[in-house]
């Protein structure tokens, strides 16, 4: 699957859109890259057991390996890379970070202290960067903008197996690790934490591979001025232009953003302290749960876009978004507070049908508002905002507050719940006072592109 199949333009008309069908399977590379980045970065909190034995850590430095570790790299080269996309071969940037984080993440398992492990975690954070710019460039020259949303969708998807994965083969891996590293010449003398590090690095060698004999550079669509050099003015101008409308879109999947890092970071703690449930335990409760519900959610978070906008809404992007933080603020909080096990997990099953429809938000509401050239260094700045923010204050903050404030047996399930509760209602607060000026600003960027 070479090349990218398309019919010759008339003269004067806008070029053709790729094959669907080739370009579904680029969506295929792109979701399964997701997979792994998540997979990769996520890994580490089934680990946390394992971890603070061997390098002597404590949970708020747990949440600096989990969040800061990781976003200080992820969000300064955010817009370097996002400016880098606009302007260059997008699939080769791909390559690169692809290799880069997946490497690291191996590498995470030749760390014997605390400062090297996070050096290594700071370096998968260098490769991810330029996953999601890259990425949602990508889509949006792939699919025209009525079947783009189904297409964000299911790259969401990607965010939901790598977690799963990271829960399920996390918990299987650390189940297994003494016939591994006794069987496996590769892992003999490793620890069950290194191993996991091991095998969750690997497939992303071979999927930088594939990409690169497979996946084409499709033409740029909608392009009205070509950019050049590495100013910050045009997204200066851009954002001045329409503050109340990117402010809403970014700030507000921002803050939802906390809550879904809070869940990835330190739910399995919840259900080894508070619950008493073993690591592998709590692995396979929250990949069978987490998998199945997750991905449906990722897919039907790009269905449930398009309908609204067929329907008239074009704000339909803060609308999903919205529904988002409302269901962190009642089923988050609930299954924090939960008094049993069964039930926090059938909380966090049902919180799950909505969490990825943030995600499909911000690709989508982008595309909207945003000029074809400027779309991976908008991506790149809510990627800065998501990392600088989300992923350092969901990990930190619960941290900080298990290790201060609700210091008592189970108090983690007091410093999640607040984390629910406070960041959802601000982010549905903040989505819902938006959705005008994101109207107007949708409806000038299309008859912008359209001219």
């Amino acid at each position: 699957m070479r090349a990218v199949a398309t019919q010759m333009p008339a003269e004067g008309a806008a070029p053709a859109w790729p094959a669907r069908r080739y370009a579904w399977y680029v969506v295929a590379c792109l979701t399964l890259a997701y997979a792994l980045a998540i997979l990769d970065r996520v890994s580490i909190s089934l680990l946390i057991t394992p971890l603070q034995a061997a390098l002597k850590i404590n949970d708020t430095q747990f949440g600096l390996l989990q969040g800061m570790a990781f976003s200080i790299c992820y969000s300064v080269l955010g817009l370097p890379l996002g400016m880098v996309c606009d302007r260059s071969r997008r699939v080769t940037v791909l390559i690169g970070g692809l290799t880069l984080w997946s490497l690291a993440t191996i590498g995470c398992a030749l760390a014997a202290t605390f400062p090297q492990l996070f050096l290594a975690r700071m370096l998968v954070g260098v490769g991810e960067a330029a996953l999601v710019p890259v990425a949602t460039s990508l889509i949006a020259d792939y699919f025209n903008p009525v079947a783009r949303p189904k297409a964000y969708g299911v790259f969401v998807m990607g965010s939901s197996l790598g977690t799963g994965a990271a829960f399920a083969l996390s918990g299987l891996f650390l189940s297994w690790a003494d016939r591994l590293i006794a069987t496996v010449p590769v892992f003999r003398g490793m620890a069950a934490w290194q191993a996991v590090f091991v095998l969750c690095g690997a497939p992303g060698i071979v999927l930088a591979g594939i990409v690169l004999l497979s996946v084409r550079e499709p033409r740029r669509h909608g392009v009205v001025s070509a950019a050049r050099g590495f100013s910050l003015r045009p997204i200066i101008a851009l954002f001045h232009s329409r503050p109340h409308a990117f402010g809403a879109l970014i700030v507000g999947t921002v803050l939802n953003l906390v809550c879904v890092y809070a869940i990835v970071g330190w739910f399995p703690a919840l259900f080894i302290r508070a619950h008493g449930w073993t690591p592998a335990q709590t692995g396979y409760a929250l990949g069978a749960v987490g998998v199945p519900i997750s991905t449906f959610a990722a897919i039907n978070s790009g269905w449930v876009i398009a309908w609204l906008t067929r329907r008239g809404h074009i704000d339909a992007p803060l609308i999903a978004a919205t529904v988002c933080g409302l269901s962190m603020v009642v089923f988050g909080t609930l299954g924090c507070l939960a008094p049993s096990g069964a039930i926090a997990l059938a909380c966090y099953a049902v919180n799950a049908l909505f969490v990825n429809w943030n995600i499909s938000a911000v690709y989508s509401g982008i595309s909207l508002i945003a000029p074809n050239e400027m779309r991976g260094q908008v991506m790149a700045l809510h990627t800065i905002c998501s990392g600088l923010i989300a992923l350092t204050a969901g990990n930190f903050i619960v941290g900080f507050l298990s290790d201060t404030i609700f210091n008592q047996p189970g108090g983690i399930k007091f410093a999640l719940g607040f984390v629910f509760f406070a960041f959802g209602l601000a982010a549905a607060a903040v989505l819902a006072s938006g959705r005008k000026a994101f109207r107007e600003a949708a409806r000038a960027n299309g008859e912008r592109e359209s001219r």
